[in-house]
C-alpha cells in the first residue's frame, strides 16, 4: 500500500511547514500577551466567591506553561491558548492535605482548569470558559 502524504512533492510539504507556523503564531496572539506573565488570582470558582484568606492563582507563561496556588498545594502544567480557546493539560500538584475550606477550593479550581476549553477577558478581569461557554473561574489580576 503506498502512502499518498509521503508523494505530495514540495507543495506538500510546504504546505505543512506553513501551517506548522500559523500555529505557532496563535500561542501569541493579542489576547494572549495579555495574559502571559500575569499573577491572576481566584475570585470565584464554580459562581462562588472564593474563600476569605484563601489565594489561588494563575501564572502563563511564555514557553505555555502554567503554574500556582490552587489554594492549599502548588500546582503545575501546561497551557495551548489558540485564538479564543484554551487548554490545560499535564496538571500535576503536590499533594499535603489542608483544612477546609481549602480543599474545597482546591479541589474546585484544578476542576476548572481540567474543563476549560475557552477563555475571555472582561474588564479587566480573566474567565476561564467550559465546553457551552459557561464561566468555570473568574480572575483579577494581581496588584502585587
Amino acid at each position: 500500500m503506498k502512502c499518498k502524504f509521503l508523494t505530495a512533492g514540495p507543495w506538500g510539504l510546504c504546505l505543512l511547514l506553513l501551517a506548522a507556523c500559523s500555529l505557532a503564531e496563535d500561542v501569541t496572539d493579542e489576547g494572549s500577551k495579555q495574559l502571559i506573565g500575569r499573577t491572576w488570582v481566584a475570585e470565584e470558582l464554580s459562581g462562588r466567591p472564593t474563600a476569605d484568606g484563601i489565594t489561588s492563582t494563575l501564572v502563563v507563561s511564555q514557553d505555555g506553561r502554567v503554574s500556582g496556588q490552587a489554594g492549599c498545594n502548588g500546582y503545575f502544567g501546561s497551557v495551548i491558548i489558540d485564538g479564543a480557546g484554551m487548554s490545560f493539560g499535564n496538571l500535576g500538584a503536590t499533594r499535603k492535605a489542608c483544612p477546609e475550606p481549602m480543599m474545597t477550593q482546591e479541589n474546585s479550581l484544578l476542576a476548572a482548569l481540567d474543563n476549560t476549553r475557552g477563555y475571555r477577558l472582561e474588564e479587566g478581569d480573566l474567565l476561564l470558559l467550559g465546553g457551552a461557554g459557561d464561566v468555570l473561574a473568574r480572575f483579577v489580576e494581581s496588584s502585587a
